[in-house]
């Protein structure tokens, strides 16, 4: 579900800026511990600097492989984050020799089914499922395409912890646990330990329980006192059903100061209820993703605070890299995910003014890649 210039910072500096925005009140203020206020902190900092990539595994030699086609179905062409990320891998395609073609669609399961015969005619060397399409959606075209020894690998689809359609050639994950991790800290480093806070889900999607069960783990690790309460709302529902939901929590609870939208899609329809109850000073919105319009809102606003995404160049050489090591017949890696950067007013102007999908996240993973596949 994805609903993202560059300023270079040194770690000292950004730190330093971080550290003064999670500072509001004491660190030892009333239910939040010094010992779990630094290990918030920690963990914020970190994520609030740009991306520190680490090799996932192995140098490999793409060299056996110049030719060969990757062909990605993505969950819909409309989405902005997922064409970024084509476009990123089909940069990396070109410089390894590889050919890449993304199938045009508009999220109709008709047209998925069209992408896998498409990509079967076409004679791919692989096929990724990709940005939030689920694998078992179209379960019988993933195994018609295994069949014929086409390997199919699930891309940025999966959370981690989340059951996997049997029989795929691998998976690249979505950073949807660990951005859901950051996110509970930064509410309850905000709030110093009296968050009070309406979740906003959405049950139609596959990984959303499972981003719902981190953010309560989250919160009973570091602040059992914390108060959560749950709404789901489907995307075909988001436009019509967030907000009056949103305006009844806000009138019902004078305490709610914090609400966490899953996925930023969300975010557009939840601050006009705030706004319109007049508890903009009061709730405050943390979310992920890094769309542009939303970073906006957290350069320009005093609503959003938080909203955090993944650098869209490491998922891009992330799934690439995964779908060489599936061809060359190397041992996998596991639990493959990108790495994420956190925005908030201290550093969003490094996602650009306005705002650019993709940007902020420094150049390690593009550099580490490229060192990775032998290109320098």
């Amino acid at each position: 579900m994805r609903f993202r210039a560059l300023l270079r910072v040194g770690l000292t500096c950004a730190l330093a800026l971080a550290a003064g925005a999670l500072r509001p009140a004491p660190v030892a203020a009333a239910g939040l511990s010094k010992t779990a206020a630094a290990s918030l902190d920690r963990a914020l900092h970190a994520a609030m600097a740009p991306s520190h990539f680490a090799p996932p595994g192995p140098a490999i030699d793409p060299a056996p492989l110049k030719g060969k086609l990757i062909f990605t179905i993505p969950v819909s062409s409309a989405i902005p984050f997922c064409s970024v990320v084509d476009r990123q891998m089909d940069g990396y395609a070109r410089r390894l020799g590889l050919r890449f073609s993304a199938w045009e669609n508009n999220a109709q399961l008709a047209q998925w089914a069209q992408g896998f015969t498409a990509a079967q005619q076409h004679k791919a060397a692989l096929v990724n499922v990709f940005c939030g399409l689920d694998p078992a959606t179209v379960a019988p075209q993933v195994h018609e395409t295994l069949g014929a020894h086409i390997p199919v690998v699930a891309a940025h689809t999966y959370a981690q912890g989340q059951p996997q359609l049997a029989g795929l050639s691998a998976i690249v994950y979505g950073a949807y646990i660990p951005a859901a991790k950051l996110e509970a800290d930064w509410v309850i480093r905000q709030t110093d330990g009296a968050a009070d806070v309406l979740v906003i889900t959405s049950p139609g999607t596959a990984n959303s329980p499972f981003i719902q069960k981190t953010l309560a783990a989250q919160f009973a690790r570091y602040c059992p006192g914390c108060k959560l309460r749950y709404i789901g709302v489907n995307a075909p529902d988001w436009p019509t059903k967030i907000g009056p939901q949103v305006q009844s929590a806000i009138l019902s609870d004078p305490k709610l100061n914090y609400i966490i939208p899953i996925y930023d899609g969300m975010v557009q329809f939840v601050v006009p209820p705030i706004i319109s109850t007049g508890a903009a000073g009061r709730v405050k919105v943390a979310s992920f993703n890094a769309t542009p319009a939303v970073l906006d809102m957290i350069r320009t606003g005093n609503i959003v605070t938080f909203d955090i995404g993944e650098d869209t160049s490491w998922l891009a050489g992330a799934i690439i890299d995964q779908d060489m090591r599936v061809l060359l017949h190397k041992p996998l890696i596991l639990n493959y995910i990108s790495g994420l950067r956190a925005f908030t007013r201290t550093n969003v102007a490094a996602a650009g003014v306005p705002a650019k999908l993709g940007e902020g996240y420094g150049a390690a993973a593009a550099a580490g890649y490229a060192t990775l596949w032998g290109l320098h």
